[in-house]
């Protein structure tokens, strides 16, 4: 039986781009590889992986080289952090201004931060997994 792999990108949404990109550079220390004007930015999350910051009113048109496509309100995304630095992150986001919206303990121990972009995209850190 055919199966796909590992997820490649995640995309985003963000009226801007390039600010939301700085947060995720500047805060989460993701590394930009790609972007294009005030269309989208790139950002490698980890091996394999890529973060996509689009900007919805520009991802929907009908003559882009891919087919549109974007989503209202604010998305989600889940990052790892080493449950050894869970203190060191909340530090940092401190030090940075960044309010920490939730603090959420997981029954099975592990423990999430959660944060929004400047496009109001929910952030989660997540000191590891938590799915079956």
């Amino acid at each position: 039986m055919l199966r796909a792999g590992s997820i490649l990108e995640t995309v985003l949404y963000a009226d801007d781009p390039a600010a939301a990109a700085r947060f995720y550079e500047d805060a989460l220390g993701l590394q930009p590889i790609d972007g294009d004007g005030e269309l989208f930015r790139a950002l490698r999350v980890g091996p394999g992986s890529v973060l996509l910051l689009f900007n919805p009113a520009l991802s929907i048109a009908e003559d882009r080289s891919v087919p549109p496509h974007g989503a209202p309100g604010p998305g989600h995304l889940a990052l790892t952090i080493d449950p050894g630095e869970y203190d060191a992150w909340l530090a940092r986001l401190g030090e940075l201004g960044i309010p920490v919206e939730m603090e959420h303990p997981w029954p099975d121990g592990h423990r999430s931060i959660y944060v929004r972009d400047p496009a109001g995209n929910s952030v989660e850190l997540i000191t590891g997994d938590i799915w079956p």
